[in-house]
């Protein structure tokens, strides 16, 4: 008797629970993009991803980016991406005179995507669909086209010594002459962004440059306006801008976070190796 009570009072609380099932809907299982799937942290080990982006709503749209980084804002690319990134594998050791340590050499990188269907770049003539500055880390798979020439006065294999105008792959179709990215606003003679490599057709109609940006600095708190510019190799003087990206306040108030936080590390960092080092050996 007492086994068939506890039967019934089990059907009873299984019925009980269909019936509060049925009256409650549960929610649809919300679809994860690519992305969320991939960087999100839903659930067990994932790559965070180190970017700032910024994209317009139709790449958000089309690739199942977070919606809440497109900006109608953004002009002259699709989109972009800033991040900081070790300079290789090795680091800067014996700080404070103690061998063991050791810092990371970082860079500040850009990345820009074009469509290339409308955003239409002053490309070099006769250079390649892609290519990269292997003084950067990066080795280009073109015979020819590196980034960096060699010297061809010399028997040597040896790059050219690294000088503020270097080879670039776009040039002026009028006059022929070098073109060089600069940040807008920058104090003369200054903000110029090296091309360190390029895809002109990485995917679909997008194209895909890399910048160093350089981390000296945070000069784009409002927004930040890059051109690609003509520019005297006497006075440094901008002559002509051939075109121009404006990247939105709200994607530069981010990427200020991203310096700011390695900024504050970095300063820890030191102060550690201040505070550790004999008394003597203090300056």
């Amino acid at each position: 008797m007492k086994k068939i009570i506890q039967s019934f009072v089990s059907v009873c609380l299984a019925l009980s629970a269909i019936a509060a099932s049925a009256q409650t809907p549960t929610e649809p299982t919300k679809k994860l993009s690519r992305y969320e799937r991939e960087h999100g942290g839903s659930g067990g080990v994932f790559r965070r991803d180190p970017n700032i982006w910024v994209y317009t709503p139709e790449v958000a749209r089309d690739t199942g980016m977070p919606m809440e980084w497109a900006s109608d804002e953004l002009k002259g690319v699709v989109a972009a991406a800033f991040r900081r990134e070790p300079e290789g594998a090795e680091q800067d050791c014996g700080w404070g005179g103690n061998k063991n340590a050791c810092s990371p050499v970082m860079n500040c990188v850009l990345e820009l995507y074009f469509d290339r269907t409308v955003q239409k770049l002053p490309w070099r003539e006769g250079s390649p669909v892609t290519d990269f500055d292997s003084a950067k880390g990066f080795f280009s798979s073109v015979k020819h086209g590196q980034l960096w020439a060699f010297d061809a006065a010399t028997k040597t294999s040896g790059r050219k010594p690294r000088i503020i105008f270097g080879n670039t792959p776009f040039t002026d179709p009028e006059t022929g002459k070098d073109l060089y990215w600069k940040s807008a606003g920058a104090p003369h003679g200054t903000g110029r962004l090296q091309t360190m490599a390029y895809d002109r057709e990485i995917h679909g109609r997008y194209s895909y440059l890399k910048l160093d940006h350089g981390c000296g600095g945070h000069p784009f708190s409002q927004g930040q306006t890059l051109q690609l510019s003509l520019i005297d190799k006497m006075t440094l003087k901008v002559e002509k801008v051939l075109y121009e990206i404006y990247l939105p306040a709200g994607w530069s108030s981010r990427a200020g976070e991203v310096v700011k936080q390695d900024r504050e590390q970095e300063h820890n960092f030191y102060k550690g190796v201040w505070e550790g080092m004999p008394k003597g050996g203090k300056p």
